[in-house]
């Protein structure tokens, strides 16, 4: 023999034998050894692992998909320039069985363009109008799985050699909801599908002229804004039946014309509020400073669109800003206003957007005088999430390994031999996909 050491052997020598993996779960990105042996992970947003119950000896192995961030699927901001030919408007987002809302502004002067799916194609209404829909067969012909399809003559949103924006919403819980109904005048609840608190809500009878009502969570129940205009809250008024929405429901008022005359039909956009970490979208408020060193708001997250309104103190202005058409650090951005024909402007800063928010760097009254009121929307930036690793993993090498790209699959092997005080960590497979 080659070698003559003796040995003893305890138990049945099995060759040949699976190793048991069982597949383990991972709750709020805790990886929880009690669960299983083998762990899978799709990354939405920057995730933090931690690890919980380990064996005293334990082997375990994570799969982890890089991915970006959820919002690319439910929301687009997207530039082209018209071209007076039937085309298609290719964004990534569902509409033909999500549903959502197509907002588009020339980047000239024209008003700006709203398309439901719950109204249906070749309706539209105007943000900065109180007119009734606009049955109007040149615009949107189709809403598909990858975006939207206008016709040739849609001269509202495809003039030759013109440059629009389009910004589409789609329908998701937690982000976006459309809703319609027919007025009662009697006192209601209205079933909506966001599934969590409602930030904004604005409302638009469809079938004859009238002010575009708003609610937001940062205003009292008996106040309200119009989008079409520019003026301060209104207050007191009980279109929302002075209760706050749930996360299923939002109420209105017995009669009044503006959200539930009866016979009248009318549509609602509702944006949610949701500050958990992975949230895709926030509605709050500031107070403004009047100093280009204006307030910083702090969402958790960067942006990549607003809309900001004076609330209180005079009128201001729907702002809105975007960082497709250009929100510089330190220079001058460009905004269009919902209540305004007005082209786009971009002669001063006015606006930063940050890693953890944004900030406002005018003194210009639709954005920031002293002492009012300002409310916003904002939707956080498409990125690719990162990970950060527990302390306790020592890495092979000495560096913990990067998250994984957008559609890249990595596994990576933990073991530990003191129950989890620390583990060795390796990079077992790199884009296994």
């Amino acid at each position: 023999m080659a070698n003559d050491k003796d040995f003893l052997v305890n138990g049945p020598v099995v060759v040949g034998k699976d190793t048991k993996v069982t597949v383990g779960s991972i709750t709020s990105s805790d990886i929880d050894l009690s669960t299983g042996n083998y762990f899978d992970d799709t990354l939405a947003a920057n995730t933090t692992y931690t690890i919980s119950n380990a064996g005293d000896v334990q082997a375990f192995q994570l799969e982890v998909t890089g991915g970006t961030a959820e919002v690319l699927s439910n929301f687009s901001t997207t530039l082209y320039t018209g071209n007076a030919t039937a085309r298609t408007i290719t964004n990534g987002i569902d509409l033909a069985n999500d549903g959502g809302l197509v907002w588009v502004k020339s980047r000239s002067s024209r008003n700006h363009i709203l398309s439901d799916t719950e109204r249906g194609t070749g309706k539209v209404l105007f943000s900065n109008l109180d007119i009734a829909e606009d049955a109007d067969t040149t615009t949107i012909t189709s809403y598909n799985s990858d975006g939207f399809t206008m016709d040739s003559s849609a001269l509202k949103m495809n003039t030759n050699g013109e440059d629009f924006v389009s910004w589409t919403f789609k329908k998701a819980a937690g982000f976006f909801d459309v809703v319609t109904w027919t007025g009662n005048s009697t006192a209601r609840a209205i079933s909506h599908n966001l599934g969590c608190e409602v930030g904004s809500i604005f409302i638009k009878r469809v079938n004859s002229a009238n002010e575009w009502v708003v609610y937001h969570r940062s205003m009292a129940n008996n106040e309200a804004l119009t989008l079409n205009t520019s003026d301060a809250k209104l207050s007191p008024r009980t279109f929302f039946d002075n209760t706050t929405p749930t996360s299923t429901e939002f109420y209105l008022s017995a009669g009044d014309s503006a959200v539930n005359g009866s016979g009248f039909t009318y549509v609602a956009y509702l944006f949610a509020h949701d500050d958990a970490a992975d949230g895709l979208i926030q509605c709050g408020s500031y107070t403004g400073n009047g100093s280009t060193d204006g307030p910083e708001i702090n969402l958790g997250w960067e942006p990549q669109w607003v809309m900001i309104k004076r609330a209180t103190g005079g009128t201001g202005s729907w702002m809105m800003s975007d960082s497709m058409r250009g929100v510089v650090t330190g220079g001058n951005d460009a905004y269009l206003q919902a209540n305004l024909t007005n082209a786009e402007a971009g002669t001063f800063d006015s606006i930063d957007f940050n890693s953890e928010g944004f900030k406002i760097k005018t003194t210009f009254s639709s954005w920031n005088t002293s002492g009012d009121t300002y409310i916003y929307v904002a939707i956080r930036a498409a990125s690719d999430p990162d990970i950060t690793w527990p302390s306790s993993i020592e890495w092979a090498g000495g560096i913990a390994p990067s998250a994984p790209a957008t559609g890249e699959t990595d596994v990576f092997t933990f073991t530990t031999d003191d129950g989890g005080t620390t583990y060795t960590g390796i990079q077992s497979i790199d884009n296994a996909s």
